[in-house]
């Protein structure tokens, strides 16, 4: 593969590139791969990524196209495959924005590299300490300690070097029944290993595992008219993270949000702060994608929209004085949690979606329910064979939070610190 000079280099001799990013990243990952509490296979893996976004400026336009470099790439295929992406960036005719200059540059290596052989044996241990429930075990589990170098430039003289730690495994928690085998999937990132998370968190799949196992229809027993709905994990992310997207510049810019600054988002006051970096949270960066130095930002301020916030090319469109850059993290706070009273009543508990859904543009969210917990006083039943749904733009007037807290990492979007569950009272079930 050619060094990140020599790729600079292609770039700044081809006079049709106006503007470039470049992002080196190094991936070292340690894996373990278990079938039972056996471990069949350990990998070591040493990965470099090398790309780069290419801007080409044409009458008032700006075009851009990204060129991907690969270990058997030499001068020449790279020189082509600039050439191409020139080609491809006339065709994207958005208008011309600059890129990020005038930052300082941040260098933020780690004094003490971390061990991710010993981060991985730890995050094994911690998982299969949460083992133990008769009749169920977890079939396969596969754990990844994973550890990135990024070394970020661009044509402004922006340039950045700094390191980013994750953990992820990824399980088939399974339950021996006498009618039939049942399995789910479970799988979590994280910033590091969480020895008391994990095993907690693998106890209750294997409780919701043999609850799958004993559900039955909705058809069969009787829910509360005053039932609350409690949503938590993916649908609990999407939820905020759609109130944070409300508030970001494209959308603002083509006019596709349901607020501005001042507007009230929710009824119930609470707090969101957008942030580059945050403990326990996998997707953590101290800068964005354009290399923006992320600092935090207050979004929703006990329930009012506070900021906008988002990448450079819409801030400058938007004529944005200090442009926030792209945030990985939305941590939630200040909020009223669940009142004692409202703690007993009926809930029934979203376990696992088969698919969870939300439309920005109508506020529609739920969908088809692999398994959900109907709890009455001290009765639990399991259902599955079921929807829900909702509009989230009413619902989260009357939302109660809970008093448990928890860190969820979707691999590809923005992660949520803040409460472990969201209880609503204006969602149907079908």
């Amino acid at each position: 593969m050619i060094s990140v000079n020599e790729f600079k280099e292609l770039l700044e001799k081809n006079s049709s590139v106006n503007a470039y990013e470049i992002k080196d990243r190094v991936n070292e990952s340690f894996q373990l791969f278990y079938v039972m509490r056996n471990l069949e296979t350990n990998r070591s893996v040493n990965v470099e990524e090398l790309r780069a976004e290419i801007y080409v400026d044409f009458d008032e336009f700006r075009g851009s196209s990204s060129v991907t470099v690969t270990s058997a790439d030499d001068l020449e295929t790279v020189a082509k495959k600039i050439d191409d992406a020139i080609e491809k960036a006339k065709k994207a005719k958005n208008p011309y924005y600059p890129l990020v200059s005038k930052t300082e540059n941040l260098t933020k290596i780690s004094e003490k590299k971390q061990n991710l052989a010993l981060n991985a044996k730890i995050a094994a241990d911690a998982i299969f300490a949460g083992e133990g429930q008769e009749n169920s075990q977890l079939n396969a589990t596969e754990v990844f300690a994973d550890h990135d170098r990024i070394h970020f430039l661009n044509s402004n003289g922006v340039e950045h070097v700094y390191d980013e730690y994750a953990m992820f495994y990824e399980t088939i928690p399974s339950y021996n029944g006498e009618k039939e085998d049942v399995e789910l999937y479970f799988n979590q990132y994280n910033g590091a290993p969480d020895q008391e998370k994990y095993s907690s968190d693998i106890r209750t799949a294997l409780a919701n595992v043999k609850h799958r196992y004993n559900a039955v229809k909705p058809s069969n027993v009787c829910i509360p008219e005053d039932t609350l709905i409690a949503v938590q994990k993916d649908m609990l992310n999407d939820v905020l993270t759609n109130f944070a997207a409300e508030l970001n510049y494209s959308r603002q810019y083509y006019k596709m949000s349901h607020f501005s600054l001042g507007d009230r988002i929710s009824e119930v006051p609470f707090d969101m702060v957008l942030k580059g970096e945050e403990e326990g949270v996998s997707n953590s960066s101290p800068v964005d994608g354009n290399g923006i130095i992320l600092k935090e930002t207050k979004v929703i301020d006990q329930g009012v929209a506070a900021a906008y916030w988002g990448n450079q090319r819409f801030g400058y469109y938007l004529k944005e004085k200090e442009i926030t850059g792209n945030y990985p993290v939305a941590v939630i706070s200040n909020y009223p949690v669940i009142s004692e009273e409202d703690s007993k009543r009926p809930q029934l508990i979203i376990m696992n979606f088969s698919s969870p859904q939300l439309d920005t543009a109508s506020g529609y969210f739920g969908g088809e329910v692999r398994l959900g917990l109907l709890k009455v006083g001290d009765k639990i039943t399991p259902l599955t064979g079921f929807s829900i749904s909702g509009n989230i733009y009413e619902a989260i007037n009357t939302v109660r939070f809970s008093k448990e807290t928890d860190v969820v990492c979707p691999k590809d979007s923005m992660s949520v610190k803040g409460p472990k569950f969201m209880y609503f009272d204006q969602v149907k079930i079908h």
